[in-house]
């Protein structure tokens, strides 16, 4: 409900605009019918909101249109095939909608707003879709257009209207939301807040072994750490994953919607003449003649603007002539030469002096050049809901497939199979070529290396809205290599063993030095004394990044003049926090800006769910007759039944 206010009333109109003709050309005109309905009374009605009412037809038109869209999303060229439980979501979320719409109107005219037919024309006559090659509105390109979706001028306009009635009453609410200083500032306070400490660092290989190790030691390091001299355990595997970009290339886009959207993106794919332009703006005709004659002399354009740092710099990168908000600068930039410094010329804005660094041709991208490129977009952007919709698919695929060979391919799982370590490599030594990426991969080696032999497989959910099932059916376990042979990597092993014992001694004596004092006083005139770091000072948003992460955490968990002693994988680590610092000037206004944006934007989020509470408290909605609500549901997707469950 949220998103639905926030962005079917409130965002620029620009975006509105192609929401609102992609919506259209997708799935024809079904929400906006209600329209039609307008200020009617009858008993034939699903629910009424004030005097307005919402018939059978209405949701109707509006529940077919939405359950192809939604289809489509998920991958599904048919309808029929969604979930009975996804059709019920859907046709409650579609009844909402077209209550809000109703509310939102009704709000409208109690505050007496009335939209002008002239407002109408321009909103009409900006919309792109409408527009010729010369980038102009066009009579007969919009009647097509109008035509090709089913879709009546009278329709269409009075959806204009009532939008634009929506924007005037809901623009700019929340604007005038304050997030409380308090707040804020205890919230910045805890994340930009220093901590002060000393720190002392004792590497494992710092430690001093006193003496050889004799053979009863090695032998009994070897039987206690067999682990450690064993040959490499390979698993084979079967499995199964799916990943959006899988799942994407299963994805039906059918024709007709790569031609409409490759129609409502016609100003992409029909390019005028564009440039690239740097441009000077100055108020004073004096500064920006100097300008032109430095810049002529072979200034470069970084250099430029330093020297003239009173003008207004701005670089437009491939511009069309229509984009330059400044009149007289386009039609002067659309005809200057390239590559030479052009000006001054006087503006509405000022006087601008330029430069044409690029100049690229008209050029059209005909459909069939445009349609793979289209077809990978409308994937990608629907693959992540796709695949969660196919989960239970998936999820009963692999229940009724012991081997995972009984797949349904068209679920977009890509299977693979093979032998590796636990490293994820080959006999060969080469990376298995397992499916997805890193996090990926690292999530299935790790399940194959702690999942049993001949396990059932079940579908695990992976990083990043992955999904995969694997049957480990084989398993070479490594064998305990002889003493004779392994016998140097023992004495490797058991050094590095003894020198990690040595440093863990002195850490801890050190370590217990500190707690009785200062960490200052305990290195003092020792080895130490070399290593330490004093005064290091760290605050949660600007961490030592050489600091392993669980110091850090150590830190921030000790009070002012009190030790700790933390491990890493290759040393010990003794901090004393000696004292807790303010945070800095420039901390406190950079991330206090940034605190007190997302703080709003919180805020602001919340607002339209108090707005549609406050509208159905005023108008509540009426009359529902659940009889007819569910012989619309039933016969919008008669065989929803039969899809997966």
């Amino acid at each position: 409900m949220i998103t639905t206010l926030r962005h079917l009333f409130v965002d620029s109109w620009a975006g509105r605009a192609a929401a609102l003709l992609i919506f259209l050309a997708f799935i024809g005109w079904g929400v906006g019918d209600v329209y039609s309905n307008m200020g009617t009374a009858s008993s034939n009605e699903v629910v009424r909101v004030g005097d307005r009412s919402i018939t059978p037809d209405d949701f109707s038109r509006a529940l077919s249109a939405q359950l192809p869209e939604v289809a489509r999303r998920i991958g599904l060229a048919d309808p029929s095939k969604l979930p009975k439980g996804e059709v019920e979501q859907i046709a409650r979320q579609t009844l909402q909608n077209l209550v809000i719409q109703n509310e939102t109107q009704l709000a409208a005219a109690r505050a007496g707003m009335m939209v002008p037919d002239d407002l109408v024309r321009q909103e009409v006559f900006a919309i792109p879709a409408f527009h010729n090659a010369a980038g102009q509105f066009d009579r007969s390109v919009f009647n097509d257009r109008l035509t090709r979706i089913g879709l009546s001028e009278g329709k269409l306009l009075q959806a204009i209207r009532e939008d634009i009635a929506s924007r005037g009453l809901l623009q700019g609410m929340g604007q005038s939301v304050v997030a409380p200083s308090s707040l804020t500032d205890r919230m910045l306070s805890f994340d930009a807040s220093q901590r002060v400490f000393d720190l002392v660092q004792i590497p494992f290989a710092s430690g001093v072994v006193a003496a050889a190790p004799t053979d009863d030691q090695l032998h009994r390091f070897y039987d206690n750490h067999p682990q450690m001299f064993r040959t490499t355990e390979y698993r084979h595997a079967k499995m199964v994953v799916m990943t959006p970009d899988s799942v994407a290339k299963t994805i039906e886009v059918p024709d007709d919607v790569l031609h409409r959207l490759y129609d409502f993106q016609a100003r992409t794919f029909d390019m005028p003449e564009t440039r690239t332009i740097q441009v000077l703006t100055f108020t004073d005709q004096a500064k920006a003649d100097a300008a032109a004659t430095a810049w002529k002399s072979g200034t470069s354009w970084d250099d430029i603007q330093k020297k003239f740092p009173e003008a207004a710099a701005v670089s437009l990168p491939s511009v069309r002539q229509s984009d330059i908000p400044n009149p007289e600068l386009a039609k002067a930039a659309f005809a200057a030469p390239s590559d030479r410094i052009s000006g001054p010329e006087k503006t509405g804005m000022g006087w601008v002096v330029f430069n044409i660094t690029a100049i690229t041709a008209p050029h059209k991208t005909t459909f069939e050049q445009a349609k793979n490129g289209l077809k990978t977009q409308v994937q990608t952007q629907e693959a992540g809901e796709a695949l969660q919709a196919r989960q239970k698919q998936f999820q009963d695929a692999v229940a009724g497939s012991s081997t995972l060979e009984q797949i349904p391919s068209d679920l977009g799982a890509v299977p693979a199979s093979g032998t590796l370590d636990s490293n994820g490599l080959t006999q060969d030594g080469l990376p298995a070529p397992i499916p997805g990426d890193a996090a990926l991969r690292q999530a299935i080696i790790h399940q194959i290396f702690t999942q049993s032999k001949d396990v059932q497989p079940t579908v695990i959910n992976g990083p990043n809205g992955t999904a995969f099932s694997l049957l480990v059916d084989e398993v070479h376990p490594g064998t305990l290599k002889p003493f004779d042979t392994v016998r140097d990597q023992v004495v490797q092993a058991w050094t590095a063993d003894q020198k990690r014992h040595a440093a863990d001694l002195r850490a801890t004596t050190l370590f217990n030095a500190a707690k009785a004092g200062t960490l200052r006083k305990a290195v003092e005139g020792q080895a130490e004394a070399s290593a330490l770091r004093q005064d290091v000072a760290v605050s949660r948003v600007h961490p030592d990044q050489s600091l392993p992460q669980n110091v850090l955490r150590g830190v921030f968990g000790l009070k002012p003049g009190t030790s700790g002693m933390f491990e890493s994988p290759d040393a010990f680590w003794l901090v004393n926090v000696t004292a807790d610092k303010p945070a800095s000037a420039e901390d406190m206004k950079s991330l206090g800006n940034q605190l007190s944006d997302e703080y709003l934007q919180s805020m602001r989020s919340d607002i339209p769910v108090a707005l549609n509470a406050a509208m159905e408290k005023a108008v509540p909605p009426s009359h529902i007759n659940m009889a007819l609500y569910n012989q619309v549901v039933t016969a919008a997707a008669p065989a929803a039944g039969n899809g997966a469950q």
